[in-house]
């Protein structure tokens, strides 16, 4: 009885590793052949009876592969974790694949389920092995770029077309009609003419389908194209005339006896039915995998993807001469390496402007294929392409886009998360970017009691008009609506008492909604104004650099009151003969007088006036504050200074005293001259440097 059992047991153990051994070997067949959904069947089947450490870390990392191809990224993270664990933990090795290939493969499917800090771990570490390799450099790239992105995305509003998408591959839209209201698109959805399983896909064979949008903008039920375009193989990836009714798209022949490389196909229409194609012969690309057609809009040009011989990469872009009338492409030439990597560059798109739209997993970007978009360089090519970010793009296969003219808005493809389907459908929107100016103007008459001003007029220019005008509300405040790519001018007065003021700002280069903030401090016009850091060469009346801080402020003030005329008193200390104290200050007036002039202020403006050593300093709170030594209402004299207990406290008191001070002679100026408010603006701008801030605030 025990023999009995004992030969039960062998022969199930027997009839156990036959089995495993034929799920390994069928999976390894269908692996060879690109048929990653079967052999992923087998391989799960293998995996609880695998024995060795190799056996568990071959079978996993093929199984991650499988799953990698089918954009299964959870299940492929798993099998490549399980390999990469078995490997490091146990310290076998296999001699079919090496611990580095594990480990790319293993950084690439974390990087694809968005865990991009461990994966930029893994990426560093292979690359401390094999430095050059561009897929571990773009991969790390990427796990820079996504999550930094991801946190500032662009304005674009992206909408998952799920009224025509399906649970199976719906891709690569293409515009049908003039209007923009019927779409071709790749599917593989029941109801293909090729209604048999994919051999390598798994998938359903794609064809071309055509949906409708109503004036109520609802979509039709999609349905395949009619005529010959369809066929038992893959069709897909098509561009049209701009008259509609010609078009090249890609047929990929495939069987289990039939594996050519895919090709691009010529149709034409009649009514409704497609006429039944005719493959394009493209010379020098007989042996190559051609497809991904896209056509310029006036018809000349094409522009291809292809795996020819002798290219930079995997698939390359090409351009090419395209006639539409007979469906002939002639004199194709690679894009070179402002477009092409050593990656893969598919699914391209010319935009009505001549832009060139494409996808590449080769140039970094998010992970997967990723949308990019470069201009005509003028000379026959593009310069080198940008990444359009997030939204549009995601970690995930991102391709196949499509603009709605000139507008901002279209379609394109993604397999990220959350669709319908495997590839589905997306629509885009860019809604108008919101930028204003916000700000309030306040009374710094008195500091210690400042004050919101009501009803102050507030002027808003660009550089060619006044923009539009108002008053200040009860809590002083003020905002305006404003474009983008302008410069502007916003200008705060309240009346002849008040000095007015200006602030500049672009919004240039803005790309986000944006408020942009600002504050006027308006003050009632004293009798005379202290200039601050006016400095003068030693013993001459040379300004020295630093003094032009003020001064362009006093620019900006002069220019901001076009009406007020100003009186520049210059001062000097004790120390010297009283005549020749009184002409170095009157000089020192007048050379301000000269810099205020040559920055383009009238001279009718301006006088200069010397008070050599006549009018000592009378100390104010911030003379106090800024020397501890002094008091508010002293009067710098000779006497008072010469009492001080320091040499530091006599030279301070000095400075003090050779001040540079303006005040206002009058508040009419010009005014009979200009009644028109932009003439007025027109001739400031042209007289005077605008300045762009408010330091100039007096």
């Amino acid at each position: 009885m025990k023999r009995i059992v004992f030969i039960i047991g062998t022969l199930l153990i027997s009839s156990i590793v036959l089995a495993q051994s034929g799920n390994i070997s069928k999976g390894d067949e269908a692996f060879e052949n690109d048929m990653y959904e079967l052999a992923a069947e087998y391989y799960e089947k293998a995996i609880p009876q695998l024995k060795t450490e190799e056996e568990k870390i071959v079978i996993n990392y093929k199984l991650g592969i499988c799953y990698f191809e089918l954009a299964q990224f959870d299940k492929a993270e798993s099998r490549f974790t399980n390999a990469f664990s078995i490997q490091q933990y146990s310290g076998s090795q296999s001699s079919q694949i090496s611990s580095t290939d594990i480990m790319l493969r293993y950084a690439e499917s974390l990087r694809m389920s968005g865990k991009y800090e461990v994966a930029i771990g893994i990426y560093s570490a292979y690359l401390s092995n094999q430095p050059n390799d561009p897929r571990a450099i773009n991969g790390r790239e990427a796990c820079f770029n996504a999550p930094k992105w991801m946190n500032r995305p662009t304005r674009y509003e992206v909408l998952n077309m799920a009224e025509f998408n399906s649970n199976k591959l719906d891709f690569s839209p293409v515009w049908a009609s003039k209007d923009y209201r019927e779409l071709y698109f790749t599917t593989s959805r029941d109801g293909t003419i090729g209604d048999r399983d994919n051999y390598k896909s798994g998938q359903k064979f794609t064809d071309l389908f055509a949906v409708s949008q109503d004036r109520k903008g609802s979509w039709t039920q999609p349905i395949p194209l009619e005529g010959g375009i369809n066929s038992e193989h893959d069709e897909g990836a098509a561009a049209l005339s701009s008259k509609g009714s010609e078009i090249f798209f890609t047929r990929c022949l495939a069987g289990k006896k039939v594996d050519e490389p895919c090709k691009i196909y010529y149709s034409t229409k009649r009514g409704n039915m497609w006429s039944t194609p005719i493959q394009v012969s493209i010379a020098g690309f007989e042996k190559a995998e051609v497809g991904y057609p896209a056509l310029n809009k006036r018809g000349d040009k094409i522009v291809f993807s292809s795996n020819k011989a002798g290219g930079l990469g995997g698939m390359d872009l090409y351009i090419a001469d395209a006639n539409t009338k007979n469906g002939t492409i002639t004199n194709p030439r690679n894009l070179g390496y402002n477009i092409n990597t050593l990656g893969n560059e598919v699914f391209p798109y010319i935009r009505e402007n001549d832009f060139l739209y494409f996808a590449s997993d080769g140039w970094g970007g998010m992970g997967g294929l990723d949308i990019y978009m470069s201009e005509p360089d003028g000379y026959g090519g593009y310069n080198e392409p940008e990444n359009l970010k997030y939204p549009i793009n995601s970690s995930y296969d991102d391709f196949g886009i499509i603009f709605k003219g000139t507008s901002e808005e279209g379609y394109f493809t993604s397999n990220r998360p959350g669709g319908k389907g495997g590839d589905d459908i997306y629509s885009f929107t860019l809604p108008p970017l919101r930028i204003s100016v916000e700000g309030y103007v306040k009374d710094t008459t008195f500091p210690q009691r400042v004050l919101k001003i009501k009803d102050a007029k507030i002027t808003l220019l660009d550089e060619d008009a006044i923009v539009s005008t108002a008053s200040t509300d009860d809590t002083g405040a003020f905002s305006f609506d404003l474009e983008v790519n302008h410069n502007y001018t916003v200008k705060a007065e309240v009346d002849e008492d008040y000095f007015a003021n200006s602030t500049s700002f672009s919004t240039k280069g803005i790309e986000y909604d944006t408020i942009i903030r600002v504050e006027f401090s308006l003050a009632r016009i004293p009798v005379i104004i202290e200039l601050p850091n006016i400095e003068y060469e030693y013993d001459k009346a040379d300004l020295k650099p630093e003094s032009t801080v003020a001064l362009d402020g006093l620019v900006k003030t002069l220019t901001d009151n076009p009406h007020i005329t100003i009186e520049l008193r210059a001062h000097t200390d004790f120390r010297g003969v009283d005549d020749y104290n009184m002409e170095l200050s009157l000089a020192r007036a007048k050379s301000c007088v000269d810099y205020l002039i040559l920055k383009g202020i009238e001279p009718e403006r301006l006088t200069a006036k010397g008070f050599g050593e006549s009018m000592p300093k009378e100390v104010n709170e911030n003379d106090a504050k800024r020397y501890n030594f002094l008091k508010v209402g002293d009067v710098l004299t000779e006497e008072y200074i010469n009492k001080l207990k320091t040499k530091e406290q006599t030279e301070a008191a000095h400075q003090l005293n050779r001040r540079t001070e303006f005040s206002v002679l009058s508040k009419d100026f010009g005014i009979d001259k200009l009644d028109d408010p932009l003439e007025e603006y027109e001739q400031q701008k042209g007289n005077a440097e605008v300045g762009k801030d408010n330091s100039g605030d007096f």
